[in-house]
C-alpha cells in the first residue's frame, strides 16, 4: 500500500468523525432520498441502523484496517469464534499443549478474549499497533498449570488478556473470542468487533449446531469481505463425519464461503486438564504450524482480507453518504420551516404597522385626546403657520395627552410583536411534528435538562429603558425568577421604547437648524416625536388610504404641521428611517425568539457534506481494486513458494 492510499484511508476515518447523524430520519421520509441497501445487500430503515453502520465503520478502520494497512507482515490474526459450547477454548488449549483459558460448563464461558502470541511478537501486537480500541488487562492466572485461568473473572472490565506462548509458532496470535451467541450482549458485540479485526476466522461449530442462524449471518458477513475461514465441526458423532462434513461443504458453497480448511473432531472425552487428545487435532495444528513458517502465505491472507475489508468499507461509505443526503435534506428542511414562519412574523408585523390596524382603538382615542377632533382641526385657519401656532399653544399644555399616545402605541406594537412571535413558535413546532426529525428535534428541545435561550438582546438593560420623553420606564422586577415569555415581553416593551427615544433623537438632530428648532419648539419635542411615530405608520401607507381614516383626517392635518417644520421631503424620510428602524428592531426580537429553534438545529448540524462522503467511497473503491490485484498476484506467489517447498 502505497503512502497516499494510507493517507486517503487515514481521511476517510476523519470524515467519520464528521458524520453525527443526529437527526432520526426515516428512510424515503424525505424527498429524492429512497430506502437504500447495504454493501452486504440488506436494506436500510432509518437513522438507528446507519448510526450502528457508523459505529462499526469507526472501530474496524481503527483496529484492523489502518494498522494492518501500515504493516501487512505483522503477526496473522485468527479469532476463535463460535456458539456458546462450540468447545471454542477447549479447542485453543488443546492446540497449544497446555490450558492457558477458561473453559467450562458455566455461560457464558469466555467473558474476556484472550491474546496468545510469541514473546517475540508482543511488540507488534501491542496497543499502539493492534487492536488499538480494546484495553489490556493481565491477571494473576496467566501462567500454565495456574488455577486462575484468565477469561472468566468478573471482576475484571471489558479487556483484552494477553499470554506469551511459546506453543505457537512465530507471525501467528490466536483470540479465543467471546461467545457468538452469548446471552451477555456486550459479549456478543465483542465478539463481532474481534470477528472485524481478524486477517483469519477459525469457526468452531458442532454436529448439532452447525446450521444455528446467528453463526451464518456472521459467516455471510466475513463473506461479503473475503475474510479467510477455516471450520472445525467439533463433537461429531463416530462414523457420521462423512454425512455431516459434507452436508456443512455443502451450505459453504450455496452461501458462496470457501473454507480454506475444514477440520472434523469426533465426539471424546476430555482429560483431566480438559484438553483432548493431541491427535484429534493434528492437521490443524500443523496447518497453523505450516502457515507460521510460510511468510508469503501469512502475507496472501493477511492481504486478501485487507482488500475485502477495504472494499466493504468503501460500500458502506455510500451508504453513509445516502443517509448523509437524507440528514441534510431533513435538516434543510426543518431550517426552512423556522425562516419561514419567523419571516412570515415579520411580514405579519410590517403589515399591521401599514394597514392602519395599529392606529385604531386605543391609539386612535389617545390620539383624539391629544390633538382634538377634526371638527377642531377644521375650525382653524387655513394657512399653516397660523395653524402650527394655534396647535402648538394647545398642545403646549398637554404633556400627558402625548404621553397616553406615546403608551397606546407602545402597547399596540407591543402586542402585535407577541402575537406574531407566539404564531411563529406554535406553526414552527406543528410543522417540525409532521416528520420523524422535527420530532426528534422538538423532544431534544423540550428535554428537561434543555438550557433555552431567553429571548433578549443586548440593550435590553433596565437602565437603558427610556421613552420618547427621555424617562425611565424599567419596571422589571428585581430578583424574581422568569420565563422566556416574560423575558422576551420585557424586551419587546425595551426596544419599542428604545425606538421611541430614537425618534426623540431624530427629531432633535433634525431640528438643529435654528429656524427649523424655534418652529417645533413652538409644539414642544414630545408633541412633534409623538406627531412623527404617527406618520412613521401613516405616511407609509398612503395618505388616502390610513391617514383620512384617522380621525377624520387629523393625521393628515399632524403630517401637514410636521412639513411646515421640516419640508415634506425631511418628514417622509424620517418617517421612513423611523419605520425602517422599528421593523429591524422587531426582526431582531424575532432573531432571538427563533433563538432556541436555530440553537438545536445548530446542535445537530450534519456537518460533513454528502458528496464528501461519496467521492471519499470512491477513492476507498479505487484503493480496494488496487489492494485486490496484489492479494491475487500474492497468492499466485505464495502457490508458487509452497509448491517449490513441496517439490524440493
Amino acid at each position: 500500500m502505497t503512502t497516499t492510499d494510507y493517507a486517503q484511508l487515514k481521511a476517510a476515518r476523519e470524515l467519520l468523525t464528521r458524520i453525527p447523524l443526529p437527526l432520526d430520519v426515516e428512510a424515503g421520509e424525505t424527498p429524492g432520498t429512497p430506502y437504500t441497501v447495504t454493501h452486504d445487500g440488506t436494506a436500510e430503515h432509518g437513522t438507528a441502523t446507519a448510526r450502528t453502520l457508523l459505529a462499526a465503520m469507526a472501530r474496524q478502520l481503527d483496529d484492523y484496517i489502518l494498522p494492518r494497512s501500515a504493516s501487512v507482515d505483522n503477526p496473522l490474526t485468527i479469532v476463535v469464534g463460535g456458539s456458546t459450547g462450540a468447545g471454542k477454548s477447549t479447542l485453543v488449549n488443546t492446540l497449544l499443549g497446555e490450558p492457558l483459558t477458561q473453559s467450562g460448563a458455566i455461560r457464558p464461558t469466555t467473558r474476556h478474549p484472550v491474546l496468545l502470541h510469541r514473546a517475540e511478537d508482543e511488540a507488534a501486537l501491542s496497543p499502539e499497533r493492534f487492536l488499538p480500541t480494546l484495553p489490556r488487562t493481565r491477571t494473576s492466572g496467566m501462567n500454565a498449570g495456574s488455577q486462575a485461568l484468565p477469561g472468566l473473572d468478573p471482576k475484571i472490565a471489558r479487556a483484552l488478556i494477553p499470554i506469551t506462548t511459546s506453543a505457537l509458532p512465530q507471525g501467528i496470535a490466536l483470540i479465543d473470542a467471546p461467545d457468538i451467541d452469548s446471552v451477555s450482549e456486550e459479549n456478543r458485540t465483542l465478539a463481532k468487533e474481534l470477528l472485524s479485526a481478524a486477517d483469519l476466522w477459525l469457526f468452531v461449530t458442532t454436529a448439532n449446531r452447525y446450521a444455528d442462524a446467528v453463526p451464518w449471518e456472521l459467516l455471510h458477513e466475513a463473506a461479503a469481505r473475503s475474510i479467510a475461514i477455516a471450520v472445525v465441526l467439533n463433537r461429531v458423532p463416530e462414523g457420521d463425519e462423512e454425512a455431516i462434513e459434507n452436508d456443512l461443504r455443502r451450505m459453504l458453497d450455496e452461501a458462496g464461503i470457501h473454507a480454506v480448511l475444514i477440520h472434523t473432531v469426533t465426539e471424546q472425552p476430555r482429560d483431566a486438564s480438559g484438553m483432548l487428545a493431541p491427535v484429534s487435532l493434528a492437521p490443524l495444528t500443523l496447518w497453523i504450524r505450516e502457515l507460521g513458517a510460510d511468510a508469503p502465505a501469512r502475507a496472501a491472507i493477511a492481504r486478501q482480507t485487507l482488500a475485502g475489508a477495504v472494499e466493504t468499507l468503501a460500500g458502506n461509505l455510500q451508504v453513509l453518504a445516502a443517509e448523509q443526503a437524507r440528514q441534510q435534506a431533513a435538516h434543510q428542511s426543518l431550517a426552512t420551516i423556522v425562516a419561514e414562519e419567523y419571516e412570515d412574523a415579520l411580514t405579519t408585523i410590517d403589515g399591521a404597522l401599514s394597514d392602519g390596524s395599529l392606529l385604531r382603538g386605543e391609539v386612535l382615542s389617545r390620539w383624539h385626546d391629544f390633538v382634538g377632533t377634526g371638527d377642531f382641526f377644521r375650525s382653524l385657519d387655513s394657512t399653516i403657520g397660523r395653524l402650527r401656532d394655534r396647535v402648538g399653544s394647545a398642545l403646549r399644555g398637554q404633556p400627558a395627552a402625548a404621553q397616553k399616545v406615546e403608551d397606546a402605541l407602545e402597547s399596540g406594537i407591543h402586542a402585535v410583536v407577541l402575537d406574531a412571535a407566539a404564531r411563529a413558535s406554535e406553526n414552527t413546532r406543528t410543522r417540525w411534528r409532521a416528520s420523524r426529525a422535527g420530532r426528534s428535534l422538538l423532544a431534544r428541545l423540550d428535554a428537561p435538562q434543555a438550557v433555552s435561550v431567553a429571548p433578549q438582546t443586548a440593550s435590553a438593560a433596565p437602565e437603558q429603558n427610556v421613552g420618547a420623553n427621555g424617562e425611565a420606564k424599567g419596571n422589571e422586577a428585581k430578583g424574581e425568577v422568569q420565563s422566556a415569555e416574560d423575558i422576551f415581553s420585557a424586551a419587546v416593551a425595551e426596544q419599542i421604547r428604545l425606538w421611541q427615544g430614537s425618534v426623540l433623537e431624530m427629531i432633535r438632530e433634525e431640528g438643529a437648524d435654528k429656524r427649523k428648532r424655534a418652529r417645533f419648539l413652538s409644539l414642544g419635542v414630545n408633541a412633534t416625536a409623538v406627531m412623527l411615530m404617527v406618520a412613521a405608520f401613516s405616511l407609509t401607507g398612503g395618505i388616502t388610504g390610513i391617514e383620512a381614516g384617522i380621525a377624520g383626517g387629523s393625521g393628515v392635518v399632524g403630517t401637514k404641521l410636521l412639513e411646515s417644520i421640516f419640508g415634506e421631503d425631511a418628514v417622509r424620510r424620517m418617517a421612513t428611517r423611523a419605520r425602517t428602524d422599528l421593523l429591524e428592531r422587531m426582526s431582531g426580537l424575532l432573531t432571538e425568539h427563533a433563538q432556541p429553534f436555530t440553537a438545536v438545529l445548530e446542535e445537530t448540524d450534519p456537518q460533513a457534506d454528502a458528496e464528501d462522503i461519496h467521492r471519499a467511497a470512491e477513492q476507498v473503491q479505487a484503493i480496494a481494486a488496487e489492494m485486490s490485484t496484489q492479494s491475487q498476484t500474492t497468492q499466485r506467489q505464495a502457490a508458487a513458494h509452497t509448491n517449490g517447498t513441496v517439490a524440493r
